[in-house]
This record gives structure tokens, C-alpha cells and sequence, in this order.
């Protein structure tokens, strides 16, 4: 059985997004790379690549995965998508009988995405 696949957006990650999307409509630039337009194209095309797929991105290891992440998410299980310019998605797989819901948590930069997770420069 082929179950419904729902793409949901944490309500600030929602925000972010929208705010990305009037940049974009307003023609604003971006101070670094990517381009603003290039980051939602980036964040569009992981979005319907979840919906087909939503077991898509990588799987963080629970090692890397602090209490406060915990907390902050309420989920010990989180996925990532590399986006263009070293940016991140972040999500998590709700399931249900009749649908899976793909819930967006955030989606930062690598430099965030270090500090989050824990990871050091070699």
C-alpha cells in the first residue's frame, strides 16, 4: 500500500521559508553565496524529492545528536539534505496509517550545522 506523503514545516522553519520566497519575489541579493535564488530552488527541489521519497536525506547519527537538539525538535530522529552552498535541511518522518508526514525542522548553513551537531573542522 502506497501511503500519502505530506510535506509539513516547523512553524519558524515556515517563516524562514516565506521570507525566502519574498526575497526572491522582491528581487533582493544575497551579501554571500548561494543566491537567494539559488537557495530556495535548492530547498524546492529537496522538498519534492522528500514527497517521492521520504526516507531521501541521510539519516544523522544518534551519537551526534544532543539532548538539547532532543528538546528542541522533540525527535531523536532526524534526516538532512546537503542543499546548494553547504546549506542543510533538516527533517524528521512521522508516520501513519493512511499517510507519512515529512516534517521540516530548519534548514542552516555548515557553519550552523557544525555548532548544532557537534562536528569540528579537521
Amino acid at each position: 500500500m502506497n501511503k500519502e506523503v505530506v510535506v509539513q514545516f516547523d512553524k519558524e522553519a515556515y517563516h524562514e521559508y516565506q521570507e525566502l520566497q519574498d526575497f526572491v519575489a522582491q528581487g533582493k541579493k544575497a551579501k554571500k553565496k548561494p543566491t537567494y535564488e539559488q537557495l530556495l530552488s535548492s530547498i524546492n527541489t529537496a522538498l519534492s524529492n522528500i514527497k517521492a521519497n521520504p526516507y531521501y536525506g541521510d539519516l544523522i547519527p544518534r551519537k551526534h545528536i544532543s539532548k538539547g537538539i532532543v528538546n528542541k525538535y522533540g525527535v531523536d530522529k532526524i534526516f538532512r539534505v546537503e542543499l546548494v552552498g553547504f546549506w542543510r535541511l533538516l527533517y524528521t518522518v512521522i508516520g501513519e496509517e493512511a499517510r507519512i508526514i515529512a516534517f521540516i525542522l530548519e534548514y542552516m548553513d555548515h557553519s550552523e550545522y557544525d555548532k548544532v551537531f557537534g562536528y569540528r573542522k579537521k
